[in-house]
């Protein structure tokens, strides 16, 4: 899905990072929403990571759909009743998990609009090896799932944004940052890496 190896490798790391600090947290965190919240943050990493390289973006697709919907759901209801962080991280929470179970259900069909073709190193001699040839995608995703990544990428940039500004005030007023500091930075890379792969798909 993403054609950049630099920037698989970068995403990759943000979201492997942020992965394992969703299961620390959720190891050290006494309730049980929170937990839940964690661990299927993990999952949405784990997700992530699965997407962002070619030979496993479709990966346990439906587990996933089935997964990320229902985590939504759990995220709206419980927003909704009044558990969690507040209404608008849990909005937030909800609709990355929503935006993770569409990605996984359009995949198909937003890579049936692209091809894979081979590249010679520096644009030279297209009839290369392939061995000495790079891949690129070609083509453009429909309309629909065009229309939609772009929502998508534009509402989790300026989350994430205000995640890390967010982060940014809480450090500020400490002396040393700590897990809340951290949790909240995490929240702010999850949300422009969101951003990333939602702008990936079109």
């Amino acid at each position: 899905m993403i054609a950049e190896p630099g920037l698989r490798w970068i995403l990759t790391l943000l979201f492997a990072a942020g992965g394992a600090f969703c299961l620390y947290r959720c190891a050290r965190c006494p309730g049980f929403s929170g937990r839940v919240a964690d661990a299927v943050h993990a999952a949405m990493c784990a997700g992530m990571v699965t997407m962002a390289w070619p030979a496993t973006m479709t990966f346990a697709r439906m587990p996933q759909v089935v997964l990320f919907a229902v985590a939504a759901m759990w995220f709206a209801v419980s927003t909704a009743l009044g558990f969690g962080h507040g209404r608008l991280p849990g909005a937030h929470h909800a609709l990355m998990m929503a935006g993770m179970a569409w990605m996984a259900f359009v995949m198909p069909s937003a890579m049936a609009g692209m091809t894979m073709s081979a590249t010679a190193m520096g644009g030279e001699h297209a009839g290369m090896d392939m061995g000495d040839a790079g891949m690129t995608m070609t083509g453009h995703a429909p309309a629909h799932v065009v229309v939609v990544a772009v929502v998508l990428a534009v509402v989790f940039l300026v989350a994430g944004i205000a995640w890390l500004a967010r982060a940014i005030d809480h450090a500020r007023t400490v002396a040393r940052p700590g897990r809340r500091e951290i949790g909240l930075a995490m929240e702010g890379v999850m949300s422009l890496g969101m951003a990333v792969m939602a702008v990936a798909m079109i």
